[in-house]
């Protein structure tokens, strides 16, 4: 979990980074002709490229090596049990902690931060309007029911036409909700804190928010109106108040080049158009190409491990194990499976899958899964580190709680031939040898039979009584 959550997040690091200097090269480049409208859009290569990257993928499976147990190993063999060895390292867990650490501290940073600007909101005056403090330009606040809110001297320090183009750019942030863009930007800042890359687009996408908006506004504007818009700019020159989940009048973006750019702001619409179209094609097809770089990259076939030996046993309780010999290579995954029967005494069906990787150090970890059931439910997934020819021993218990089953491994990596394995023993019982027959020429010959003559006569047989005379009656 800890490992795949660090891979996760070493992709999408290296995700945002490449998108974020993609659109800045795109800025300078390509849409840096069509106004800053477009160079605003480009921003969301970012999003749109991460999105794709997490996207599921098609992908070859790496091979699996299936195994009936009753078939590869029909008897119970005793064998004495290996002493485990586990060995992992901790420094990714170290690393999560230190991630999540620094998560919390920067969303607490930039929740107090935000806290403190709603803070600055006076109550509500006669006529039901929140105010900022003197001397701030209005802003527009809230992320779900987003509203424009004025300073206190807005009618006293700004003129009619500078606070009819001060609203009509507070009103531009309101028509495309910069402030849900801007929760997103600040959630991937939080999440990718230690890339610096993260802070420079962070702090150039609320620049070039606030161009934007300039651009959008003296688009439509009169050259007469350049004046005024670049006297309110200056009236709040030195005040740098910007919350994340805000979007200011006064921005951290330069003044000098904030001001110079509103004479080039000044565009056709066409050229306008053009830029968007520009802009939006920029960002599929970073999206697309990030989904078939990264649907590639899972799909290509991965090349062929190292060959590894691994004797398995398999112990139910304090039973006898049973064991077998399987040869794999590095990365493929080996399952074994065991059906209940009279002899191992098993409540549902049991399956052990496990896939040997080469650690550097000569080192052999084993990722185990078992699973037990109808259908089939992971009651465990150990993960043991272990030396090339030392076993390591895990133990995990049944769905029911009623059993517990002990699985060893002792895998040896084959450098030459791999070795035919040898067939399992047939127990024979001891059977006496059978007496060797003699030569026909040993046998002596059968008595001679006597002929009939020289027999003696048979004895006479005894004379029969008479039966009695039958009287008559007087």
């Amino acid at each position: 979990m800890v490992d795949q959550l660090l891979h996760v997040l070493a992709l999408q690091t290296l995700t945002l980074s490449v998108a974020a200097l993609a659109a800045g090269a795109i800025q300078a480049t390509a849409a840096h002709p069509f106004g800053a409208g477009a160079r605003y859009v480009c921003w969301l290569l970012v999003p749109a490229s991460m999105a794709a990257v997490a996207l599921p993928h098609p992908a070859v499976d790496a091979l699996a090596i299936h195994v009936d147990l009753k078939r590869v190993a029909p008897a119970w063999i005793s064998a004495p049990s290996p002493a485990p060895v586990h060995e992992a390292s901790a420094w990714p867990r170290v690393l999560v902690a230190a991630w999540i650490a620094g998560v919390l501290l920067l969303a607490l940073a930039l929740l107090r931060r935000q806290r403190g600007f709603e803070a600055l909101l006076k109550p509500p005056a006669a006529e039901g309007i929140a105010r900022l403090p003197a001397g701030l330009g209005p802003a527009v606040v809230g992320v779900w029911r987003q509203r424009v809110v004025l300073p206190q001297d807005f009618d006293i320090a700004f003129d009619a036409e500078e606070r009819r183009l001060m609203l009509r750019h507070e009103h531009v942030h309101l028509r495309r909700r910069d402030n849900t863009w801007n929760l997103l930007a600040s959630a991937l800042l939080t999440l990718h804190w230690f890339n610096p890359i993260a802070w420079w687009a962070w702090r150039r996408l609320r620049a070039d928010q606030e161009t934007s908006c300039d651009a959008a506004v003296l688009r439509e504007e009169s050259s007469g109106a350049l004046a005024a818009y670049a006297g309110a700019l200056l009236k709040v020159h030195g005040v740098v108040l910007v919350p994340p989940l805000a979007t200011a009048w006064q921005s951290t973006h330069p003044l000098v080049e904030r001001v110079r750019m509103l004479q080039a702001h000044r565009i056709s619409p066409a050229r306008h158009r053009a830029g968007l179209r520009l802009a939006a094609l920029s960002v599929l097809a970073a999206a697309f190409a990030g989904y078939a770089l990264r649907a590639g990259a899972s799909a290509a076939p991965k090349p062929d491990g190292e060959r590894v030996r691994t004797a398995v046993d398999v112990r139910l309780d304090a039973g006898a194990p049973m064991h077998v010999l399987l040869v794999t290579r590095t990365g493929e995954t080996a399952t074994l499976h065991e059906d209940p029967d009279a002899r191992n005494a098993l409540a549902a069906p049991l399956e052990i899958a496990y896939t040997v990787t080469r650690l550097q150090g000569g080192r052999l970890q084993l990722d185990t899964t078992v699973r037990q059931g109808t259908p089939l439910a992971t009651i465990g997934s150990p993960r043991v580190v272990t030396r090339d020819g030392q076993a390591a021993d895990v133990r995990v218990k049944s769905s029911d709680g009623a059993h517990e089953v002990a699985l060893s491994f002792l895998p040896r990596v084959v450098t030459g031939e791999v070795p035919a394995v040898p067939p399992l023993p047939r127990p024979t019982a001891a059977v006496p040898p059978l007496p060797a027959v003699p030569p026909t020429d040993a046998v002596p010959p059968l008595p001679a039979v006597p002929s009939t003559d020289a027999l003696p006569p048979p004895p006479p047989l005894p004379a029969e009584p008479a039966p009695p005379a039958l009287q008559r009656a007087l």
